[in-house]
């Protein structure tokens, strides 16, 4: 419905901003804080839409990957947009995917409104749906390794443990991580 917004920070608070699109100003609730949040800084985000039977509130996300992250995570019985916005808030996309690759649930229960049964949920539900790192970013990895000398396993779990530690990379980056790792 509203996937994207464009336009210049008005006024920056704790958890949301609020921008200004061609003389609309919109409340948007952000996980992310960062110096981009300055007053007078034009930003551009990808949006999610939230319409209850008493309210609507605007999530926006910098990435489309985190929002769509977010709306993943809202699709977990029982885990609603406030409970997915204080995940991503606090551990953010790397580190929600971080720990659903390590199957730990620890991470996600320690944030604020969330506690052990709905981490667990979290992590059941989310660990097969969601992708840990771009296939083309494994495959070019891959690939460069075995040109290298990698055997095909040792490729594969070399980029494995790569990924665990580190989360989202570039292939370039993931080669590099496994060769500093010899």
């Amino acid at each position: 419905m509203l996937e994207s917004i464009k336009g210049i920070i008005m006024e920056v608070g704790e958890d949301r901003i609020t921008v200004d699109v061609n003389g609309f100003g919109l409340s948007v609730y952000t996980p992310f804080k960062n110096k981009s949040r300055i007053i007078g800084n034009e930003i551009f985000l990808y949006t999610y839409l939230s319409i209850t039977q008493s309210q609507m509130v605007l999530y926006g996300f910098e990435k489309k990957e985190g929002r769509d992250l977010f709306k993943t995570i809202i699709k977990v019985p029982n885990v609603g947009p406030k409970t997915a916005f204080s995940l991503m808030s606090g551990l953010g996309t790397s580190g929600i995917k971080k720990a659903l690759a390590d199957n730990d649930p620890e991470p996600i229960s320690k944030v604020k409104g969330i506690g052990s049964k709905t981490a667990k949920r979290i992590i059941l539900e989310l660990k097969d749906k969601l992708e840990f790192a771009p296939k083309k970013e494994l495959k070019e990895a891959k690939k460069a390794l075995i040109a290298l000398g990698f055997q095909s396993w040792e490729a594969d779990n070399s980029i494995l443990k790569v990924l665990k530690d580190s989360g989202e990379l570039t292939a370039d980056e993931i080669v590099e991580r496994v060769l500093k790792g010899l």
